[in-house]
């Protein structure tokens, strides 16, 4: 079995949720305040009866409006019938809902005022509501936490809850939930306190060799002759040691007041030389072993001992799991984890999701897993299925999505899913967690973005809205865009952020060939080449990827793909150079000092296109013959002739050296935008402003 649903009403920051699991591992992430820490104390509401804490005022949902009855928290767990086949339907036997296909169980832990207090409650209340029948949601949750959240009570319900049949406590008891916050003192619960985990541990493991754990009526003789043998040997051992210390110390001398106090009349006092087991096991104190150098756990970094105190957390489950326990024993032990990234550099955070889901498919201490966590490193680390996403939808409404259910089991959505899992690395799992994500094609255009949102007063925005600027090749982007294509029929477990994606024309052409064959390859061209000779080549003014996009995407209003004009665009250098075709501050040092683009001809151009030069006088400087035979047969007006003739020049300056350039032009960018005095006009292409203004409205 596991735990495959919980539904929360009225708790904290849940409304009215559900949220689905998987079996094993689940990592819940989302931005601070989204709820994962709030998801996990649900979880320990109803299943960790030790530490279950009593309910304030602040854990009632602070949207609740209806307050003719009062307030009440409800919180409700499915345990579903899972292929592990397990023998354990008997211990939910008495809550299951439904047997068929397979059985499903249900634990409702509900927090409420009995109807006994209902009449006294609307008394006050009543006297918060004004003329149109609305309550002062204020004054209310004042007299509720003054007057009656002390007669509040809380209980579990198995199965159906309108029936309301309190689920019995041997069969809750057979659930372990451990859960270890953020804020934890690992060294403080490993080592002080009356049952210290280190000593309840120990205990357990004290003699494994012979009981492997198990309870002593389950010893044959012989296991039971080896252990009598061992506590003989340890209390003859421990009595002559005892005996020794107690012979170095001055007894008499050190008790002779005891009798001029009186205080020998209760008994006169002495030493025993006996010491349990158990006594002896509290004494011992974990170290490190450092190249033969011993050093005490408390000089231990702080992640180190955060690992050292899961590791016993585990072996505490597997003793309270086993026969050890006798009929305590434990059934289904459940593992929470907030922030074990904490104090962990990034690969030791991949090792240890490693470890966990090797532990939970082999081992299986704990036979479900809920990890809350904010590091891009450990949502790479796991698998797709594992992840839960907590976030704010268009309308900042508190939504859950599953990445891995985006995508259904037909072949082109798994080779999808198998992409995004492959190339969703540290960087790129960032679009989990960022509130609005550009995705661009280039580095140039994730380096420059920021820049050009900063010349539109735009570039604050993007920080304060938590926007995300994720590189991906162009023809990929349909495999990330599926986590976000967000729709009620079909797609309810994507997430419905809001997405723009920034991608090149990339006009092209193709020679011509006799029917039947398809041998000749599309070939990248300058815009203004189309449709020059039709009679020999074939051309498409858009990549075919970026029309796909365009036509699926546009009924999406989470999503907006941007493209530079079609027919008249190519590539993001490209349109720089075209919507800034006299400002010198695109031209970088990247440019080389001789030859046809060497940074010199550039400013002459410019200048010439400044001084308003005619195009047959730019094409005069310029030794770029395909541009400008193309230009020439182009039926552009001249002023779009001259724009795109330095455009496609600069373009091809530029092709093979995107990465560094794009470094040195947003560096000169910023610099010319702080020197406002001689600050010059910078255009910013128009579908790259559209982009911008897109994502942060």
């Amino acid at each position: 079995m596991y735990i495959s649903k919980i539904k929360i009403s009225n708790y904290r920051n849940f409304k009215n949720e559900v949220v689905e699991f998987t079996p094993g591992l689940n990592v819940l992430i989302g931005h601070n305040n989204a709820g994962k820490t709030n998801l996990i104390k649900a979880l320990q509401l109803v299943f960790d009866r030790e530490h279950r804490e009593k309910l304030t005022i602040d854990d009632l949902n602070k949207e609740y409006q209806d307050f003719s009855k009062p307030p009440r928290i409800d919180i409700s767990v499915l345990i579903s019938e899972h292929e592990d086949k397990k023998d354990d339907k008997n211990v939910i036997y008495d809550w299951i809902i439904s047997e068929a296909p397979q059985y499903e169980a249900q634990l409702t832990y509900t927090f409420y005022l009995p109807n006994k207090h209902w009449d006294e409650y609307k008394e006050y209340t009543n006297e918060f509501k004004d003329k149109k029948g609305e309550y002062n949601k204020e004054e209310c949750l004042k007299v509720i936490e003054k007057k009656f959240l002390k007669k509040y009570v809380s209980k579990i319900f198995g199965g159906d809850p309108n029936k309301e049949e309190k689920a019995d406590s041997e069969n809750l008891d057979r659930f372990d939930f451990q859960f270890l916050d953020a804020i934890r003192d690992a060294e403080k619960q490993m080592f002080f306190g009356n049952r210290t985990l280190l000593r309840e541990v120990l205990n357990y493991f004290l003699d494994y060799n012979i009981t492997q754990g198990k309870d002593y009526e389950e010893l044959d003789k012989k296991q039971l002759k080896e252990l009598k043998e061992k506590e003989i040997e340890f209390s003859e051992k421990s009595k002559t040691l005892l005996k020794h210390l107690i012979g170095r110390v001055s007894k008499d001398k050190m008790l002779e007041y005891s009798e001029e106090t009186g205080a020998d009349k209760g008994g006169k006092p002495d030493f025993d030389a006996e010491i349990s087991e158990q006594e002896i096991l509290f004494a011992l104190r974990l170290i490190v072993d450092k190249s033969g150098i011993k050093y005490p756990i408390k000089i231990n970094g702080l992640g180190y001992n955060n690992l050292l105190f899961i590791a016993l957390i585990l072996s505490k489950m597997q003793m309270e799991c086993s026969g050890f326990m006798g009929d305590n024993a434990k059934v289904f032990p459940i593992l929470a984890i907030e922030e074990p990234e904490a104090h962990l550099h990034p690969s030791m955070q991949h090792k240890f999701l490693q470890f966990l889901d090797k532990n939970l498919n082999t081992k299986k201490q704990a036979r479900q897993v809920f990890i809350t966590s904010h590091s891009t490193h450990i949502t790479s680390a796991v698998d797709l299925n594992s992840i839960i996403c907590l976030y704010e939808d268009l309308n900042g409404i508190l939504r859950i999505g599953y990445p891995g259910k985006t995508f259904s089991n037909d072949k082109e959505d798994q080779e999808s899913k198998v992409y995004v899992k492959r190339f969703l690395d540290a960087t790129k799992s960032n679009m989990l967690f960022a509130d609005r994500i550009v995705f661009v094609e280039g580095l140039a255009e994730q380096i420059l973005l920021p820049c050009l949102a900063k010349y539109i007063a735009k570039e604050e925005e993007l920080l304060n809205k938590h926007v995300s600027i994720i590189s991906v090749d162009s023809r990929t982007f349909k495999h990330f865009l599926k986590i976000f294509s967000y729709n009620e029929k079909d797609n309810i477990y994507a997430i419905n952020k809001k997405i723009v994606c920034i991608t090149d024309a990339d006009p092209s052409k193709k020679e011509k060939e006799p029917e039947g064959e398809n041998k000749k390859r599309w070939k990248k061209c300058y815009p203004f080449e189309l449709g020059q000779d039709i009679e020999n080549y074939e051309y498409i003014s858009l990549a075919s990827h970026a029309t796909n996009l365009i036509e699926y995407y546009k009924s999406f209003k989470n999503i907006k793909i941007q493209i530079p004009p079609e027919g008249r665009g190519k590539t993001f250098e490209y349109e720089l150079a075209l919507n800034n075709p006299s400002n010198e501050n695109i031209i970088t040092e990247c440019f080389p000092s001789t030859g046809k683009n060497r940074i010199n001809f550039f400013k002459e151009l410019m200048k010439a296109y400044n001084e308003g030069k005619t195009l047959k006088e730019l094409q005069a400087l310029s030794h770029h013959d395909r541009i400008k035979h193309a230009i020439d047969k182009c039926d552009w007006v001249e002023e779009h002739k001259k724009k795109a003739l330095i455009a496609a020049i600069y373009y091809q300056a530029v092709e093979n050296i995107k990465g560094v350039h794009a470094f040195y032009l947003e560096k000169q960018l910023r610099d010319n935008f702080g020197k406002m005095d001689v600050e010059k006009d910078f255009i910013i292409p128009p579908y790259i402003k559209e982009a911008i203004n897109f994502i942060t409205d």
